[in-house]
């Protein structure tokens, strides 16, 4: 229990889907945990992406999934939000008025498929060729164009919830669906996956696996309230991840991802990283490693990695 003079209410701005208020309700218990008597209530906020349906560069980007939540903080009307921070845009595309106040540990970063409800137990590779999965990830698509060529893609946004509905409907005429495990387990539908996949099959997403708590930069009431809850080993395997994808420059378009973790000791960190090409799947991926608190060289040596192996070719222009 602490004695600082946090106020009693606390306004948390979240999205309203279900995985948003599940991820909410997390870091409301934990702050309860932290600090008794501080009551969360929730401000549910719709963003852009909730509000358009269309792939994430005809709705302004990653933004679109928290810009209103930013906007929340900036004007005062919350004093937290709360994110997975996969959907945030890259470092170089947010600017400083808002800042990771805590970051929960990471849960389980790899991607499931989910088949239409009732549909037999069926791994990727056994779909029958020409199989519609969907997916609006640019990393996702272009994996799965390499490791299952017999297999197509197809664009389908929305919340997750949402997409399930629609697969087991059958209104986009899909086969399966590629998705994030930890989203299925969050709003309780971790038994839909039908397949688990390793991430040696696909990897992560930048930020995978964790939730992110923020707040309005300089607010140090709100950063002492978060301290407790901050879990720094997630947090440093965090920042590396976007600190490699800030120096690339990698965007809602761009078909790259992050992936750091730990050794067994947690004195070593690895981080691989990854470029796609969006149109043939081929793929740069690197890896290196450091000692815990080299972060900033881990992050440059991966990114000159990269670009020493020429995939400044498939990245935005610096």
């Amino acid at each position: 229990m602490t004695d600082l003079p946090f106020p009693s209410r606390t306004i948390i701005a979240t999205r309203s889907s279900a995985m948003a208020m599940a991820q909410t309700a997390s870091v409301a218990a934990l702050l309860r945990q932290a600090h008794p008597g501080v009551v969360a209530h929730f401000s549910q906020i719709t963003t852009t992406a909730d509000r358009q349906y269309g792939s994430l560069d005809i709705v302004g980007g990653k933004s679109a999934w928290i810009r209103e939540l930013d906007a929340a903080l900036v004007g005062g009307r919350a004093d937290l939000a709360v994110s997975c921070a996969k959907d945030l845009p890259g470092p170089h595309e947010r600017g400083s008025a808002v800042v990771i106040g805590a970051v929960l540990p990471r849960e389980d970063a790899r991607d499931a498929v989910v088949l239409p409800a009732g549909a037999d137990p069926t791994p990727l590779h056994d779909l029958r060729p020409g199989s519609l999965i969907g997916t609006i990830a640019p990393r996702r698509a272009a994996q799965l164009h390499t490791q299952f060529p017999q297999l197509t893609v197809r664009p389908l946004r929305g919340n997750l919830d949402t997409r399930i509905k629609r697969l087991d409907e059958g209104a986009d005429g899909l086969d399966a669906l590629v998705v994030s495990f930890a989203g299925l387990n969050r709003i309780g539908l971790a038994d839909r996956a039908a397949e688990v996949l390793s991430t040696n099959v696909l990897m992560p997403a930048t930020g995978a696996g964790f939730v992110i708590v923020e707040h309005r930069a300089g607010d140090s009431i709100a950063a002492r309230l978060l301290e407790p809850i901050n879990d720094r080993s997630a947090q440093r395997l965090l920042q590396i991840e976007r600190g490699v994808l800030g120096e690339l420059r990698g965007d809602c378009r761009t078909a790259c991802s992050v992936h750091a973790t730990y050794d067994g000791t947690e004195t070593q960190v690895q981080a691989t990283a990854a470029v796609f090409d969006a149109n043939t799947g081929a793929a740069m991926e690197v890896s290196a490693g450091r000692p815990v608190g080299d972060d900033r060289a881990l992050i440059d040596e991966v990114v000159q990695l990269l670009r020493a192996n020429g995939a400044g070719s498939l990245l935005p222009p610096r």
